[in-house]
């Protein structure tokens, strides 16, 4: 796979900036040997001892079902296959993205995308991985001659640490390693960035690489690199690259014999549509292969790693970490399937592959890189300046905050119906389902073994028309239930065991915010931000400084959208709070109820507890607030039906 702004180009004048690098890369040979994921229970596990880390699928006839359009998904919420790893859901993000941080790095808080920013964050990316594919081997971070358009090192830390997010740095492969050295020193030592993982070269076995080397010759300047740079941090891991598979000279073989003691993970990367071949079927038909790349991967550390970590006293081919560091669908070149729901699809069923197989990183290629003489787009945010989100965007934060963390044993009947299950804690299960028929909507029959839900579900769905909109609640069967899955539709599931009590909702976040008033001397002080979720944002008054003896009749108002019932509300006061005041409820905004009054408010956080209504309004009357300079300000204000006694 031919990565960076060199092959794929993001705008025409990017492809003229880069020409001669581009010249040799788009040449390259068609990679063919990977392609995505399997079907539950296809054979190949992460051991490499090529069996399925899944019993077989006894009970199923995939043929009588198939002819009855029933599908039948089996959950066993007591078998845990694997963890799910918190740098899963990687990113990869170029120094030659221009639009991030468009000038030096003096101006990055007044010039940096936060469109951008936010929205990868909003996504839940636990890692970004830097400089940019094989633009990596070209790239030297410390020359003076570097633009001050595109993202320096410390620009990248300041992603990293806005975003919260783990680093995975690729070095250049053709510099001497002391170049390298001193790149990890900057980081760790000298601006404290901590940034743990790094690359040797991308795609060095590849004839279009950069300083392509045989396995020997790249064995022996790994050795070198490996240890200039951990002369300089010792708890850093390097990885080395590697090639699954269509292998011929045994490349991966070869680099683990000569290198393998000083190698502490491999990576590779996958994309198995050719830009000859964009199709939908092709795509999804690919999936299987997956497995038995990664197997075939697992299977060369058992023929050539020593038996046994001396430090940990593990078989080290079983505990050395395997790192997907760049996926999409299309090898070079991408056209509009890359923009497409069937691209988002194929990545959710690739995300929940490398969740089973327990794979530590991954990481998509990419945040912005489109190829407009193609018509298509890698990145997950378009870059026309309005970082319109992919439909593939959708995927992460699907996984990241609406996935468990323990993936349980989930087998489907039907091979067009992806399915994975996770558990967040003991009492929480999601389930992914993933319907790749274009035409036909699936009725899944789902079975749960260990885990008795209670009778209401979650969901959310993203498809051609829902950006991972939330589905009405609705009521399931027991531990049979049938989930009614859209054609090419991706669905999330979560279900609560029976008998669990969870925390009270906040009902008024991000509710429908008004108020009497809002104080003018700051961007931030509108009612809204009484509701977002955030105790550093606030609500405040019109600013009258000291208003006489704090009488400053205001009101602060939710609306509920439709009628809630709640028992308690929340106040987190900021400096100014209500001393005189009540609460008031009301069904259409016109006649209000008082439900709680008070005539000596202190601030601080106060708790609320009244008897339970059912209403959709409900407002904040102040006559008397404190002599600040808004006499009301509110951090949050939180409504619950709660359940304390």
């Amino acid at each position: 796979m031919i990565k960076g702004k060199a092959s794929h180009g993001m705008t025409s004048s990017s492809i003229m900036k880069t020409n001669a690098i581009a010249s040799g890369f788009l040449l390259m040979m068609t990679f063919l040997s990977l392609l995505l994921y399997g079907g539950i229970g296809i054979a190949g596990s992460p051991s490499g001892s090529g069996v399925s880390p899944f019993p077989s699928q006894q009970g199923f006839d995939h043929k009588s079902h198939l002819k009855s359009n029933i599908v039948r998904v089996e959950v066993d919420a007591g078998t845990v296959v694997s963890r799910v790893s918190p740098y899963l859901y990687g990113l990869n993000v170029a120094r030659w993205d221009e639009d991030l941080f468009p000038g030096p790095s003096s101006d990055m808080l007044l010039d940096c995308d936060r469109d951008a920013i936010r929205k990868v964050k909003e996504a839940g990316f636990t890692l970004l991985k830097y400089p940019g594919g094989n633009d990596a081997d070209h790239y030297i971070w410390n020359s003076p001659d570097n633009s001050a358009d595109e993202m320096n090192t410390d620009e990248y830390a300041a992603l990293l640490k806005t975003i919260g997010a783990h680093g995975f740095i690729t070095v250049n492969f053709n510099e001497p390693p002391s170049l390298a050295a001193e790149w990890v020193r900057y980081c760790n030592k000298v601006k404290g960035y901590d940034i743990k993982y790094w690359e040797v070269g991308d795609e060095q076995w590849g004839a279009w690489a950069a300083g392509h080397a045989t396995p020997e010759k790249y064995a022996e300047r790994f050795i070198k690199f490996a240890k200039a740079m951990k002369a300089v941090d010792p708890a850093i891991r390097i990885a080395a690259d590697v090639k699954p598979s269509g292998d011929p000279n045994d490349w991966t073989c070869r680099v683990l014999k000569a290198a393998g003691n000083y190698i502490d993970l491999v990576t590779f990367s996958y994309y198995p549509l050719t830009d000859k071949d964009e199709h939908p079927d092709s795509l999804f038909a690919s999936l299987p292969t997956y497995r038995r790349d990664y197997d075939a991967i697992r299977h060369a550390l058992h023929e050539t790693l020593p038996a046994i970590d001396p430090i940990h006293g593990k078989v080290r081919a079983d505990t050395m970490w395997i790192a997907d560091v760049g996926y999409n669908s299309v090898n070079r070149r991408p056209g509009p399937i890359t923009l497409s729901i069937a691209n988002a699809l194929w990545t959710g069923d690739l995300l929940g592959t490398m969740a089973e197989l327990g794979e530590k990183i991954s990481c998509f290629w990419a945040l912005h890189n489109s190829y407009p003489p193609a018509g298509g787009d890698y990145g997950i945010l378009s870059e026309d300046g309005k970082n319109t989100r992919s439909y593939s965007y959708y995927v992460f934060p699907a996984y990241s905050h609406l996935f468990g963390h323990k993936v349980v044993q989930c087998i489907s009947s039907n091979p067009s119906l992806s399915a994975y299950a996770a558990l967040h804690d003991r009492d929480t299960l999601s389930i992914i389902l993933i319907n790749k028929d274009k035409r036909r909507a699936e009725n899944v029959h789902i079975g749960l073994r260990d885990f008795q839900p209670d009778s209401h579900t979650s969901g959310w769905i993203l498809n051609a028309k829902h950006k991972l909109d939330k589905l009405s609640d609705g009521p399931r069967a027991g531990s049979a239930f049938v989930e009614k899955v859209p054609p090419y539709s991706l669905v999330v599931l979560h279900l609560l065991r029976k008998g669990t009590v969870l925390p009270p909702t906040n009902l008024a976040l991000h509710a429908r915010a008004t108020a009497s008033t809002s104080a003018m001397n700051g961007p931030d002080f509108g009612p809204s931000s009484a509701v977002d979720g955030k105790l550093y944002t606030r609500w405040a008054s019109a600013a009258l400084w000291g208003a006489d003896k704090g009488l400053d009749p205001e009101w602060f108002q939710i609306d509920l959208e439709r009628p809630r019932h709640f028992n308690e509300v929340v106040i987190h006061w900021a400096r100014g709070h209500g001393v005189d005041y009540k609460l008031e409820v009301s069904s259409g905004g016109v006649r209000w109820k008082t439900i709680y009054s008070e005539t000596n408010g202190r601030g601080g956080t106060e708790r609320i507890r009244f008897k339970q209504v059912g209403k959709r309004y409900i407002r904040l009357t102040g006559s008397k607030g404190s002599p600040a300079i808004s006499s009301y300000s509110i951090y949050e204000f939180e409504v619950f039906n709660s359940t304390k006694k």
